[in-house]
């Protein structure tokens, strides 16, 4: 593969360029894509509310569904990703997605229990099971100096889709549920033709390496190290999803509120990192990362102190500033470690980490909420996001043995 010419190459405006950088025509059509299918995944945040009010579920039975479906993501991601260096990027992705149009379809029209259940595990293997391949095709296609960047858009670009599905869900919910399955399969469909006329595949194939590509991803000790960093991040994040929502009803914030509140993070998210790019682009990435995972750390204990809607929302800046800080820098982090031939294995055994903490996230809350209520949960968020941080300044001195290595 050789790298793009200036021809092959299209820029946005100044400003842009200096926040995202630059990438092939094709790169931008697989983000364009991307953005397209998440708008699909209406389904996701609101399948709770959707168990419960249409399918008249038990919590207990809601939180069964749910864990189902967090397990499945925790194995999707991981096995995109090894298909992606095994079958082909382009492969990967269109056949992830078309899977995933399915699997949705089947998730709205299991009849009962079990059924829901199985679907949910297919739902969740399918998730994110083109993500690695969608990461590495741009690590493959973008410059060296330019991959933290792309990598960076490229989550700008899902939070974006992210704040827009939950209003086109809210909308389309409100006549039937049915249309949120639809509308996913659709869109991921068409994720799926676009990447089959428009996108080349950037595979590179080493046989010899990819029997095994877990273990040798984590043999790679920093690679090991910042997957346990990312996994402790995402835990104490994952709070914000789990005990944030308890507190605010303890504290009678009313439904509408709180739809706001969900309304507003993935927004901030869009909005703080058009600030922060920039500058976050010309800053040491695992420095970087440590002050996101300490201001997460710090951020959502302070939330949780208040108990007025206002005190939520003007608290909340501090923690999403944290995720933005470490989630745009960290796939940078990870591009730089991975070997070309095994990009899609270090991507999915990283993106692991998301579905890992979607089960251990509540798990954690339940135990410490029992043993001794919100303010033992916090401190341990606090101390667990202070220990990641250290490690990943500690991390700062082992540099991957890829990290120099170009396409």
């Amino acid at each position: 593969m050789t790298a793009p010419t200036a021809a092959a190459t299209t820029a946005p405006p100044g400003w842009w360029t200096s926040r995202f950088g630059r990438l092939p025509r094709a790169g931008w059509r697989l983000l364009a894509g991307l953005g397209l299918s998440r708008l699909g995944f209406v389904v996701v945040p609101f399948a709770a509310y959707w168990l419960a009010n249409d399918r008249n579920l038990n919590p207990g039975q809601v939180a069964l569904v749910m864990t189902c479906f967090g397990a499945g993501w925790m194995f999707g991601v991981p096995v995109g990703g090894a298909m992606a260096d095994r079958i082909g990027r382009k492969h990967t992705i269109i056949t992830a997605n078309t899977l995933s149009a399915g699997a949705f379809l089947l998730l709205g029209a299991a009849p009962g229990l079990a059924w829901l259940c199985a679907a949910a595990v297919a739902a969740g293997l399918t998730f994110d099971l083109a993500r690695p391949a969608v990461q590495a095709v741009l690590t493959d296609t973008a410059s060296p100096e330019s991959r933290p960047r792309i990598l960076a858009l490229l989550y700008w670009i899902m939070n974006l889709s992210r704040a827009a599905s939950c209003i086109i869900g809210g909308l389309l919910a409100g006549h039937d549920f049915r249309l949120l399955f639809v509308l996913n399969a659709v869109l991921n469909l068409a994720f799926a033709a676009m990447v089959a006329v428009g996108v080349t595949d950037t595979t590179r194939r080493s046989p010899r390496t990819i029997r095994e590509p877990w273990r040798q991803v984590l043999a790679d000790r920093p690679m090991a190290a910042f997957t346990a960093i990312t996994l402790v991040f995402l835990t104490v994040h994952t709070q914000s999803m789990v005990t944030l929502p308890i507190i605010m009803d303890e504290a009678g914030i009313p439904p509408g509120w709180y739809g706001v509140i969900l309304a507003a993070d993935p927004a901030a998210v869009v909005i703080a990192q058009l600030l922060m790019q920039r500058l976050l682009a010309t800053l040491p990435a695992l420095k970087v990362c440590a002050a996101g995972i300490a201001a997460v750390g710090i951020g959502l204990p302070i939330t949780a102190l208040g108990d007025t809607a206002t005190w939520f929302i003007a608290t909340t800046p501090i923690w999403v500033a944290g995720e933005v800080m470490f989630l745009a820098v960290a796939p940078g982090i990870v591009a730089g470690l991975a070997p070309p031939h095994l990009r899609g294995a270090y991507f999915g055994t990283w993106g692991a980490t998301l579905g890992a903490a979607a089960l251990l996230g509540p798990a954690l809350a339940a135990v410490l909420l029992n043993l001794g209520g919100s303010t033992l949960l916090w401190i341990t968020c606090a101390a667990a996001a202070a220990v990641a941080a250290l490690a990943c300044l500690n991390l700062n001195r082992h540099p991957g043995p890829h990290a120099q290595e170009h396409p």
